[in-house]
């Protein structure tokens, strides 16, 4: 089932078509995210796909057209449920990251990430991210040249320390002593060091042009 462009978006979204300069005709249906590799901006396949923090996908070159002649302040909102989009995660495919492309689609989506990725933000946002950035950091995790063999362990050791918590007798709040409320402090201890794993994780993501790293299909 598609989740239909939210309608406060329409407008931009048409104007960023005509940007595009894709078929007017067509920017009459109304645009749809589908789970199906199509673009709910340009309704085509795919093209240097990237994914948002709040786990919507766009063609890397619509979103930013999308963004660049929006008339926004800042970060673009998601043109699907209206987040902010703070960080963009490239989805490459094997051919696009030999394609010619690559450097200039791969440099613009840094730029963007490096720009936005640091801003101050409420803490439901950190946990709607949750999902999408968890996904992405553990793929990377097991990934070959996907992360940096410093994060690769400070990541272990941090997942090392939240089970062992976890499984220890002594907690903050022991559950023999105070029961669903000690089970609820293991819980709280965990969701904080995920929300770590996930900062840390878009830290590296936004500072990954710096460190001259390449994108890797998932």
């Amino acid at each position: 089932m598609g989740t239909t462009i939210h309608p406060d978006h329409r407008t931009r979204i048409l104007e960023a078509r005509q940007q595009l300069g894709l078929d007017d005709t067509q920017g009459d249906r109304q645009p749809r995210f589908t789970n199906n590799g199509q673009c709910p901006i340009c309704m085509e396949s795919t093209n240097f796909a990237v994914e948002t923090n709040c786990g919507h996908v766009f063609c890397a070159n619509c979103i930013l057209m999308y963004w660049r002649h929006g008339r926004w302040l800042g970060a673009v909102g998601c043109p699907v449920c209206r987040q902010t989009v703070t960080l963009l995660l490239p989805l490459f495919t094997e051919a696009e990251n030999g394609s010619d492309d690559l450097v200039q689609v791969a440099g613009e989506i840094n730029a963007y990430n490096r720009r936005y990725s640091g801003e101050p933000r409420p803490l439901l946002d950190y946990l709607y991210d949750l999902p999408t950035l968890l996904r992405h950091a553990f793929v990377e995790l097991f990934t070959v040249g996907g992360l940096v063999m410093m994060f690769r362990v400070r990541v272990f050791l941090i997942l090392l320390g939240a089970i062992l918590y976890f499984i220890s007798p002594l907690d903050i709040i022991p559950e023999g002593a105070f029961g669903i409320l000690g089970l609820v402090d293991d819980v709280f201890v965990i969701l904080v060091l995920l929300i770590y794993v996930s900062i840390m994780y878009r830290t590296f993501v936004a500072n990954r042009g710096e460190l001259g790293l390449g994108e890797d299909a998932e």
